[in-house]
């Protein structure tokens, strides 16, 4: 996860476009973070390019320059967030996002038990089925 640690966690699309592209909202805490295509117009020569922010409250917190209308899952720039930049993972369906997250939980859980860390792997566990 980025550095910014309230900007961490699932988005999911929403049913706005912007810039040919959908808007991604956070799923825990909605439309306060979201993920946006955004055009930037060169000053100098007029020419328009685009990428991708993660904001807070229109704030940018962290950038990617790219024409593709996909969000990238790397190439990722700090503006306003903190280190590190965020790591990205696209799914295609909602879904897979959780199952990633309940893998992720299960995981940590596994090495957890194998410290005899009790507190912890039940904490793992738990959260991979709260996912």
């Amino acid at each position: 996860g980025s550095g910014t640690v309230e900007a961490n966690g699932v988005y999911r699309a929403s049913e706005r476009l912007y810039c040919d592209a959908p808007v991604y909202e956070h799923v825990d805490r909605g439309a306060d973070f979201k993920i946006t295509r955004e055009p930037h117009t060169n000053p100098k020569t007029g020419a328009t390019k685009h990428g991708w922010l993660l904001g807070r409250s229109k704030a940018p917190l962290y950038g990617a320059p790219t024409e593709a209308l996909a969000v990238p899952s790397a190439g990722w720039k700090k503006f306003g967030g903190e280190a590190p930049v965020p790591a990205v993972r696209v799914h295609a369906l909602l879904a897979d996002a959780y199952f990633l997250r309940a893998d992720d939980a299960k995981a940590a859980g596994d090495a957890a038990m194998e410290q005899e860390d009790w507190t912890t792997a039940c904490e793992s566990f738990t959260a991979g089925v709260d996912a």
